[in-house]
């Protein structure tokens, strides 16, 4: 579906009506049966026949969609939350179909499975598709499998899979269980899946599996549905993951993807602009990964990086090698090939570390007034804003907010410094914001302290720190960075590995241009990529 003012429409319809049915559909079941209304010619629950008149004027696929999405707005927040409940729009879900078959998946042959059902976008996308092909409802009832953990979910997929095909369907296509400690006898010429994601405790993990994709401190759960896809697709079949792009360079997704590289060929690295609104209440970005399973990724074979999910456009898919290191990060391919830096934070003089306090750990250290305490001002991530000095004005920018000490700490910073925000949300156009801390501050009180949510930079030398700060508020840095990084938190180990102009090019680039650091930035990374030519 195109991103404009109807789905603003539908979207803000759904949750209207989500809020009016949340009482009277507080079981699976009853949200199921709210949500199967909808599929009726006539309507009989007056509340929603506005919505239900809505999506019959829509295509098949985008009313399931949006189906699906009133599901899951009804359910408590909590839960939608731990089960990561969104759904893939039918733009996505069919070209990522398209880049499976390409892949060599055959929809005439193949039986598919997809373990994290949802509402089933693939399934009910693959069911039209082999349905075309004049394939019978039976069949093609008997080759596709799912698996979902919400009964009524599961319940609506069904019925939504049957609509598609204008038949009964003669089998549980979609069984309700959790996939993670389901038992799946067989493997599939295609598994799909836009599982769910989040933090897993070591004690909610079975096995030994997981120690594959991931490090006991940080076990994803998409990271584990990605382990299971691997194990239960047919040699030579393949794997299509909709999934957040924090794999692709995320220092504790290095064995995911070494352990992606050794399972198979990795074919395609899609990117979604989720951050943009193609995925309901998703705020990070997506990528679509496609991989035929067999012999271990070949170091010197290219993959295809193509914008998937979107109007297509005359720009041709990028094709390159991953890097010769198997747990080494993604990029995505440079915007300007012809552009490169040289230089890194180190060669500025400038070094990085994320934030100190954690307030809501230690709510009690947090004054608003010290009242003879030792204690020194604390910087917000909210107080950190683009082209203006960093000033510690609390959490809602009223009053100054206090963290006390008991004693001396290596956590006050008491030079020179400038802070970054550590995470960024869709509203702002910029993943790198940093600014100057007001060198009054440290005067005042003797130093200052920022919050877990900010990165601080402190250098020796102001004027070379304060080039540095100048060069990652440009967009030329922040799209360097968003190659190596998929995830709304900024990374300081990829920060700190960030390419970027040498320091004596930035400043002669800078005067030429009168001061603009936009001009300069590209400036200076195409004149380091000429020196590096002769």
């Amino acid at each position: 579906m195109e991103l404009n003012g109807s789905k603003t429409t539908l979207l803000a319809r759904a949750r209207i009506i989500a809020r009016e049915l949340a009482i009277s559909a507080a079981t699976p079941q009853a949200r199921a049966d709210a949500c199967l209304g909808l599929l009726d010619e006539l309507g009989s629950d007056s509340r929603v026949e506005g919505f239900r008149r809505a999506l019959h004027a829509l295509p098949v696929d985008e009313r399931h969609y949006w189906i699906g999405t009133l599901y899951t707005l009804m359910l408590p927040s909590k839960v939608r939350r731990s089960q990561a409940t969104y759904f893939t729009p039918p733009a996505v879900a069919d070209a990522v179909v398209d880049l499976a078959i390409e892949a060599g998946f055959n929809f005439a042959q193949d039986d598919v499975l997809d373990p994290a059902a949802g509402g089933a976008a693939f399934l009910s996308t693959i069911a039209g598709r082999m349905a075309t092909a004049g394939l019978a409802a039976k069949d093609v009832a008997y080759r596709l499998n799912g698996i979902e953990i919400d009964a009524g979910l599961a319940t609506l997929s069904r019925r939504l899979i049957a609509d598609r095909l204008g038949a009964a369907l003669p089998r549980d296509i979609i069984v309700v269980d959790d996939a993670l400690k389901a038992k799946i006898p067989a493997a599939y010429g295609l598994v799909i899946a836009n599982p769910p994601y989040g933090r897993m405790s070591i004690e909610e993990v079975r096995g030994r599996a997981w120690r594959r994709v991931a490090h006991s401190g940080h076990i994803n759960k998409y990271a584990l549905f990605a382990e299971l896809c691997f194990r239960h697709a047919k040699p030579g079949g393949v794997v299509a993951l909709v999934i957040p792009s924090s794999f692709r360079a995320g220092p504790l997704y290095d064995r995911m993807r070494s352990f992606i590289r050794s399972r198979g060929e990795v074919l395609t690295i899609g990117s979604i602009a989720g951050r943009d609104g193609v995925f309901l209440d998703v705020a990070q970005d997506i990528s679509v990964l496609i991989v035929r399973k067999g012999k271990a990724h070949r170091a010197d074979a290219k993959v295809r990086f193509p914008i998937v999910g979107v109007t297509c456009s005359a720009t041709p898919i990028v094709e390159q090698a991953l890097p010769p290191k198997s747990g080494d990060a993604w990029p995505l391919p440079a915007i300007d090939p012809q552009t490169v830096g040289g230089a890194t934070l180190a060669d500025y003089g400038v070094g990085a570390k994320t934030g100190y306090f954690v307030w809501n750990r230690e709510q009690t250290r947090l004054v608003s007034k010290l009242g003879g305490r030792r204690g020194f001002p604390l910087i917000w991530a909210k107080n950190v804003r683009s082209g203006a000095l960093c000033r510690p004005s609390g959490k809602k920018g009223i009053q100054t907010d206090f963290v006390t000490f008991a004693e001396d700490s290596a956590a006050v910073i008491r030079s020179a410094a400038a802070v970054m925000q550590r995470t960024t949300n869709d509203k702002q156009p910029r993943r790198l914001i940093a600014a100057m801390v007001d060198p009054a501050v440290v005067a005042r009180w003797g130093g200052f302290v920022t919050e877990n949510h900010t990165i601080v930079l402190t250098s020796e030398n102001p004027e070379q720190l304060a080039l540095a700060v100048a060069l990652l508020n440009t967009s030329a840095v922040d799209q360097r960075y968003r190659r190596v990084s998929g995830t709304a938190a900024v990374s300081v180990t990829l920060l700190r590995k960030l390419d970027l102009p040498l320091p004596a090019v930035f400043r002669e680039a800078l005067r030429d241009a009168d001061g603009d650091a936009e001009a300069a930035a590209l400036a200076a990374y195409r004149v380091h990529a000429k020196m590096v030519e002769a």
